[in-house]
């Protein structure tokens, strides 16, 4: 890892973590997770940290996700899947956003930007959640034959059924005012006070949620209501994607073609991974009643299975290698995904399961 992939500073009992790779959209690397995750091992237990503050460098993202692209190029040139990064860059990846979401301190993202995939993992599982007018959220994993992991199929899980599903598996982009009013994000605070806002925590250095909340107050605001996807859409949302199978919801998109909106959803489902949408489906089914914890356990053993007898691979390639957008998905068709293969997904792995 060069060394500035990634920025740690103590500044006036504040560790700040910057994620740097603007050019990338501060997209993680494998070096990075590990890291991060030395870091805020360290500043757990450091009696002069009082709390953390993640955000990333440029003014477009604070993070795009995992460094697909990269982690794909790597793994196939160990000759893999499956191979020791393959294994080891998603069980570092969730061991760390489980420690985040039981880390002893104040754990304060500012996502002004792009915060998708594992930029979710890194943020939304903290004490504080800021989000700017440049927030822009996604899941767009069933894009790349993948599903909403990074515990965030738990995130989804919790939401209304009809919203969690439609998120899950369009990969829909919401931004500040529908992540605060579903609880995705804690505050709004508009982008060009965001600095003002970062001094004030390093200058007052809180040790508790409460003091972090503060502060963050005295800068908040209200996002703006024009900005909301859901204000004109989230009744249609609910009706079409609450129910349990991916073909009951085709079914429903098909009914309600007189709506553009539900006609515009349609049309990205059936650019998505067959498989990935059916096993994301069940995913967010089950989180409901889960942990985080047994929720990130469930979601390695579907990653691992997505990389070896998923469409991960294809559907990196097609959509961010050669960008030819014209995955080879198999199956290609969703009726030809039966029970069996999603249940294959979601099977221990034994001794090789990940431990929290």
């Amino acid at each position: 890892m060069s060394e500035d992939e990634v920025i740690f500073v103590e500044e006036n009992g504040v560790g700040i973590i910057t994620l740097n790779r603007p050019d990338r959209l501060n997209a993680l690397t494998y070096p990075m997770v590990q890291k991060i995750n030395e870091h805020l091992n360290s500043w757990e237990t450091k009696e002069s940290i009082n709390c953390i503050v993640i955000e990333g460098a440029g003014d477009r993202s604070f993070c795009a996700g995992g460094d697909v692209v990269k982690l794909r190029k790597e793994v196939l040139e160990l000759g893999g899947p499956p191979t020791d990064l393959s294994r080891s860059f998603f069980y570092d990846e969730y061991t760390l956003n489980y420690k985040i979401s039981n880390y002893k301190k104040p754990f304060i993202a500012l996502i002004n930007g792009f915060t998708m995939g594992g930029g979710v993992g890194i943020s939304m599982h903290g004490s504080h959640v800021v989000a700017s007018e440049k927030t822009m959220f996604a899941m767009p994993e069933t894009a790349i034959g993948l599903f909403p992991d990074v515990g965030g199929g738990f995130l989804l899980g919790q939401l209304d059924r009809g919203i969690g599903a439609w998120l899950a598996l369009v990969g829909a982009k919401l931004k500040a005012y529908d992540l605060v009013q579903l609880g995705l994000a804690t505050s709004f605070v508009n982008s060009n006070e965001v600095h003002n806002l970062r001094k004030r925590l390093i200058a007052s250095s809180p040790k508790n949620n409460q003091e972090v909340s503060s502060v963050i107050n005295s800068f908040s605001s209200k996002p703006d209501f024009e900005e909301s996807l859901l204000k004109d859409n989230e009744t249609i949302i609910k009706e079409v994607f609450s129910h349990d199978t991916v073909e009951e919801i085709f079914e429903n998109c098909k009914q309600a073609s007189s709506s553009k909106f539900i006609e515009m959803q349609f049309d990205e489902l059936k650019h998505k991974s067959p498989t990935s949408l059916k096993i994301s489906l069940k995913q967010i089914r089950v989180a409901k009643d889960m942990s985080l914890k047994d929720e990130l356990i469930m979601e390695y053993r579907m990653v691992q299975n997505c990389l070896e007898k998923g469409d991960f691979f294809e559907g990196v390639r097609a959509m961010l290698v050669d960008k030819d957008r014209k995955p080879n998905w198999k199956p290609s068709k969703i009726e030809e995904v039966d029970n069996n293969r999603v249940d294959n997904f979601f099977k221990t792995l034994d001794d090789l399961d990940l431990k929290l």
